[in-house]
C-alpha cells in the first residue's frame, strides 16, 4: 500500500462512460468499478490545440460526476482525431464516415487520447491526474470510396471519432501506426492508466 494510504479503504472506481468499448478495455485491468454515462456537452472550442482539447473533455466529462460519486475516483477519458490543425468529429452517419475517411487517405492523422483520474474524497490534496496519448496514424493513399462504404457498414464505426476501428477492418486502411499503446487508439491508453492506479495503490492487493 502506498505512503499515506494505510489503514484507509481506496475509493471506489467509476468509469465516466456509456462505450462499451471503453467499459471492454476496463474490463481488462481486473478491477472492480461502475460505469456511469456523464452529462456533459462535448463542445469543441475553435483554435485551441487539439492535446489541450482532449484533456478538458476528459477533465470534463469526469466532473460531470463529481455530485453523483462523492469518494470515488471518476475515470473520464475522451479522444481528439486532427488532421494539421484541424479537428474532426464524429462522423455519425455511414455516409459522412465514408467522406472523412477520404479525406485522410494518404496522409498522417493524430489521435489525441486523454484521461484524467479524478479523486473526490474530501481532503485529497491530488485530486486530479491526467495522462495523454498521442498516436500517428497514416493511411494508404489509394482508398476507393465503395470499398470504404462497405468497411464502415459492417464495423458500423460511424459512431467512432475516425470513422473506423482499428481494432477491426479500420486496419486495413493504414499504412504505418506510430503509438506508445495502441489501446488509445480503441479509447483507453491501458499502459499509462495501469501506472496510475498502481500509484495510487489500487494493484497492491490480491485481487
Amino acid at each position: 500500500m502506498k505512503e499515506g494510504m494505510e489503514n484507509r479503504s481506496l475509493p471506489c472506481i467509476v468509469l465516466a462512460t456509456g462505450s462499451s468499448y471503453k467499459i471492454a478495455l476496463f474490463e481488462r485491468l481486473g478491477l472492480p468499478f461502475t460505469s456511469c454515462s456523464p452529462d456533459y456537452e462535448e463542445i469543441i472550442p475553435p483554435g485551441r490545440a487539439p492535446e489541450h482539447v482532449a484533456r478538458e473533455l476528459a477533465e470534463g466529462k469526469a466532473r460531470s460526476l463529481v455530485e453523483a460519486f462523492p469518494d470515488h475516483l471518476i475515470i473520464g477519458a475522451d479522444q481528439v482525431l486532427a488532421l494539421g490543425s484541424e479537428i474532426f468529429q464524429k462522423p455519425l452517419t455511414t455516409e459522412r464516415a465514408v467522406a472523412q475517411l477520404m479525406r485522410l487517405g494518404g496522409k498522417t492523422h493524430f489521435l489525441h487520447t486523454a484521461v484524467c483520474l479524478l479523486n473526490t474524497r474530501v481532503g485529497e490534496n491530488d485530486r486530479a491526474r491526467h495522462l495523454m496519448v498521442s498516436s500517428a496514424i497514416t493511411f494508404y493513399d489509394d482508398l476507393d470510396g465503395s470499398v470504404l462504404y462497405r468497411l464502415v457498414k459492417a464495423d458500423a464505426s460511424q459512431d467512432c471519432v475516425g470513422g473506423y476501428k482499428f481494432e477491426s477492418r479500420g486496419i486495413q486502411l493504414m499504412k504505418c501506426v506510430e503509438t506508445s499503446d495502441t489501446n488509445a487508439i480503441v479509447g483507453l491508453p491501458l499502459l499509462g492508466l495501469v501506472g496510475e492506479l498502481r500509484d495510487l495503490g489500487y494493484f497492491d492487493e490480491p485481487l
